[in-house]
């Protein structure tokens, strides 16, 4: 299977690839002219391209075939995960864009112990790289999303934009398939830090029309928590068939 990397530009069947990509191409993986690989424009296209004219700071490609990437989701998936300890987040994001999750937005809760990073910019960078490789991994054409981190008030109005919010709660008794997601394209999920959730909050969610989902009776910790309501809600969208 040929490699995938995301092109910069794409004009008359002429492809580029520029920066860090083309580095990479050249150092890493010492591209040949005629060497063909698997370019992505993080729109839902794949390209079949040969490499032409080679150099760190720009590589073009001819381009052979382009096809609609199968592996990007038909229902948008953003993931609300309040604001995880020490590298917890760089997980939840790959495995959230390997599951098929569009946008992940971090968000400070109450009970949070980790704050925002002084070093957000920086931060947000690396985790939207996470992002970039896993999407190459998994067969997908475009990245999930990486967002600044919300305050929870932030939260109740970004949570506006979807047609319906699931909020994953240990106290919850109703299960994720009684959810009827046939007419919803824009979906989301929110998922709490180490401390949960407090009652204030829980309320406020509920004010505001989200649903309390269950994932269970045991207690999970909140990495795992992301990723399986994550998994369990591409698979009721039938995302996963």
């Amino acid at each position: 299977m040929a490699h995938r990397y995301f092109l910069t530009d794409i004009n008359n069947n002429i492809a580029t690839v520029t920066d860090n990509e083309a580095v990479h191409l050249c150092r890493v993986m010492r591209i040949k002219t005629g060497d063909k690989v698997i370019l992505c424009d993080k729109e839902g296209y794949d390209y079949t391209a040969v490499a032409k004219d080679i150099s760190e700071k720009l590589i073009t490609f001819d381009v052979i075939s382009k096809e609609k990437n199968l592996a990007e989701p038909q229902k948008k998936l953003t993931v609300y995960m309040a604001l995880p300890k020490s590298d917890k987040l760089e997980f939840i994001v790959q495995k959230s864009c390997e599951l098929g999750a569009t946008k992940i937005v971090p968000f400070i809760s109450e009970f949070c112990v980790a704050q925002k990073s002084k070093k957000e910019d920086s931060k947000k960078q690396r985790l939207q790289k996470i992002s970039a490789e896993a999407a190459k991994q998994c067969g997908r054409s475009v990245p999930m999303e990486v967002c600044d981190t919300l305050t929870f008030k932030q939260l109740v109005q970004d949570l506006k934009n979807n047609d319906v919010n699931l909020f994953f709660y240990e106290h919850a008794d109703t299960p994720l398939n009684k959810v009827d997601f046939s007419d919803k394209d824009n979906i989301s999920v929110i998922i709490g830090s180490e401390g949960g959730f407090s009652d204030k909050e829980c309320d406020i969610l509920s004010e505001n029309g989200v649903k309390t989902i269950s994932l269970g009776k045991r207690i999970l910790r909140c990495e795992t928590a992301a990723v399986t309501a994550v998994a369990l809600t591409m698979y009721n969208m039938r995302e996963m068939e």
